[in-house]
């Protein structure tokens, strides 16, 4: 007579139902957020009026790389950032903390910041005012939008929103070469970033994907708190 499988203990019939669906689960989370596409929550201005404060991105982590899973670590590079991508990376001073900026040299570039201008191999970046000034409506108590300035700035084929702020001394920058493997990067809200000007360029393995899509995007200063018609905004 054939013998009857063994019945299964609670614990045990708990530990195949629940520990190990979640941990696969989270698993493959892990993976998927290691190698294809990462949430990233953006608390702070820098790159104002492209990516505004408590918005939510996802940034395509195989854009540049194929990383080892679940690791930071590159295993076969895919391509190279070019003008005006906008980038998330590690803080070159310390690897704990990811930035996010745009790509404005890349490597041969000669760069300058001069009066709030950026010279790129000797000439100035298209600067286009914007008369119209919605998209910084909604920038209190953070920012006074009647002390900024709104441009299109056209970096090779795109072009991008910067603002400068009217009360404050923009940083300059003495015409610099970028090197070998090297990126020089700056916020969009350009008198309220720390970037490339500051602290140097980004070392191309301290590159970890490319800024997407703004999928989610709260503001607990305004009512409705919610900003429907930033859900799901390409970045550029």
């Amino acid at each position: 007579m054939a013998k009857s499988a063994k019945k299964k203990g609670p614990w045990r019939k708990f530990f195949d139902e629940w520990v190990v669906t979640l941990g696969l689960a989270f698993a493959v989370a892990f993976f998927f957020r290691t190698t294809i596409a990462s949430p990233r929550h953006i608390p702070t201005g820098s790159m104002i009026p492209t990516i505004k404060i408590g918005e939510f991105i996802f940034v395509g982590m195989f854009t540049y790389d194929w990383h080892i899973p679940f690791t930071r670590k590159s295993l076969v590079e895919r391509g190279q950032p070019q003008h005006g991508d906008i980038v998330v990376f590690e803080y070159p001073l310390d690897p704990d903390k990811d930035y996010i900026k745009r790509v404005i040299a890349i490597p041969g570039d000669t760069v300058e910041v001069r009066d709030k201008r950026v010279i790129l191999n000797g000439k100035p970046l298209e600067l286009e005012p914007v008369k119209d000034q919605q998209i910084l409506r909604d920038l209190e108590p953070k920012y006074n939008p009647e002390l900024m300035s709104l441009f299109r700035e056209k970096i090779a084929d795109s072009s991008h929103y910067v603002v400068h702020m009217n009360d404050r001394i923009s940083r300059d920058l003495e015409p610099t070469t970028v090197p070998p493997n090297s990126f020089f990067v700056m916020g969009d809200n350009r008198d309220d970033s720390q970037d490339s000007r500051y602290w140097g360029m980004v070392p191309r393995e301290k590159l970890l994907g490319k800024a997407g899509f703004i999928w989610f995007s709260f503001d607990i200063n305004h009512f409705p708190f919610l900003r429907f018609n930033r859900f799901f905004t390409m970045l550029r």
